[in-house]
């Protein structure tokens, strides 16, 4: 049951970011906080997550040629 949350907490800020351009990040840690994850459990799991997004939009913005690496 407690699964349910994660996923309806999970969707919303997936959403949330979608139509509004925040980071998910801003989102998601008060949001894993309020699950009663440990602090640095939770401030570490949003680095990672930047980390991952970031590198992923780097990719997919070179392959479309949007960066001039000169």
């Amino acid at each position: 049951m407690e699964s349910i949350y994660y996923i309806i907490a999970g969707a919303t800020v997936g959403l949330t970011v979608g139509l509004t351009g925040v980071g998910g990040g801003s989102l998601m840690t008060p949001l894993l906080l309020a699950f009663g994850i440990p602090i640095h459990i939770a401030v570490g799991t949003d680095l990672l997550y930047a980390g991952l997004t970031k590198t992923g939009g780097a990719i997919a913005h070179s392959h479309y040629r949007n960066v001039d690496w000169r």
